[in-house]
C-alpha cells in the first residue's frame, strides 16, 4: 500500500508539479484512509468500505466539506492507481460526493482596505514598510498567498511593470501591475540577488501570513482576494478580464467568487426598464 502511495506523491510532485503543501493534504488524507481500513491490498477493497470511511469521518465530526475534500483525494489517487492498471476496480467509482453548502467568501470594502492600509502605516514596527507592500501587493493584485511566498527577484519587471506568478500546478503567468506598485516593489529589492525570495522573514526565511502581520480579525488574504474581484466588477471590469487577472482555470470559479450586492442588483435591474 505505502509503495502505490508513494508512486502516487511521486507522480504529484513530478508531473502535476503540485506544491508541497498540497502534497502534505494528500498524505494527510491517504493515510487516514489506510489506518482506517486496515487492509493490506487496495485491490481488496469494496465501495462498502469506502461509504464506511465517510461514515466514520461523519461520525468525527468532519464537516461536509472536510469529507468533501478527503472523498476526492481518494477519487483521484484510485484513479491513479486504475489508469497505471495498479488495480483492477476502482472502488470509489460513482460514490456520490457529500452535498456542501457554499458560503458567499468574506469581503472587504475600498473604505476598509484603506483602513487597513492606514493602520500598518502606523505601525512601528522594523518590518513596517515590508507589510505595508506585502498587503499592497494583496490588495492591488489578487494573488493567493502561495503565489506571494514564491515570488523570487527575478519574477519582478518594474520597467514593464509586470510579475511573474506560479499559479496552482506549477504554471507561470505575467500579470501587469500599476506604476506606483511597480516602483516600490522595486525599491524593496535593489539590494537583493535576483534569485533570491523577494520577501524574507526575520530568520532569512520565506514570509508567511503570520509574520506579514495580517492576524486581525476577520481578515484573511482570501478575503482580500474576494475583494480585488468585487472591486473589478463594480468598476465595470469584464467577468473574463478577472478570470485572467485572478489566475481561475475556470470562469465558474470567478462567478462563485464575486460578489453582487443589493444596492447593485437593484441599479442593475433598473436597465431592464421600458421609458
Amino acid at each position: 500500500m505505502q509503495k502505490y502511495i508513494k508512486q502516487y506523491l511521486d507522480y504529484l510532485r513530478i508531473e502535476k508539479v503540485l506544491s508541497e503543501r498540497t502534497i502534505e493534504i494528500y498524505t494527510r488524507d491517504l493515510s487516514e484512509f489506510v489506518k482506517f481500513i486496515k487492509k493490506s491490498s487496495f485491490n481488496k477493497l469494496a465501495r462498502a468500505h469506502i461509504r464506511e470511511f465517510l461514515c466514520f469521518l461523519a461520525e468525527k465530526n468532519n464537516q461536509p466539506i472536510t469529507r468533501r475534500r478527503k472523498l476526492t483525494s481518494l477519487k483521484n489517487f484510485f484513479q491513479f492507481l486504475e489508469s497505471e492498471n495498479l488495480i483492477k476496480n476502482n472502488p470509489v467509482k460513482n460514490i456520490a460526493m457529500p452535498k456542501v453548502k457554499e458560503k458567499e467568501p468574506s469581503y472587504l470594502t475600498e473604505a476598509e482596505l484603506k483602513k487597513l492600509i492606514g493602520i500598518i502605516k502606523k505601525d512601528k514596527s522594523k518590518h513596517q514598510k515590508r507589510n505595508e507592500l506585502i498587503v499592497t501587493i494583496f490588495i492591488e493584485t489578487g494573488i493567493r498567498i502561495s503565489e506571494l511566498v514564491n515570488l523570487d527577484v527575478c519574477d519582478i519587471d518594474a520597467k514593464s511593470k509586470t510579475i511573474i506568478v506560479k499559479r496552482k500546478g506549477g504554471q507561470k503567468q505575467s500579470i501587469p501591475i500599476n506604476a506606483k506598485l511597480a516602483r516600490k516593489i522595486k525599491q524593496a529589492y535593489k539590494n537583493k540577488e535576483m534569485d533570491e525570495p523577494l520577501f524574507f522573514s526575520s530568520f532569512k526565511k520565506r514570509i508567511t501570513l503570520k509574520l506579514a502581520g495580517i492576524t486581525k480579525p476577520n481578515i484573511s488574504v482570501h478575503s482580500i482576494r474576494h475583494s480585488f474581484c468585487s472591486r473589478l466588477l463594480e468598476k465595470g471590469v469584464n467577468l473574463k478580464t478577472i478570470q485572467i487577472l485572478a489566475g481561475h482555470k475556470n470562469i465558474s470559479t470567478t462567478e462563485r467568487y464575486l460578489h453582487i450586492d443589493k444596492s447593485r442588483l437593484r441599479k442593475e435591474v433598473r436597465l431592464a426598464e421600458i421609458n
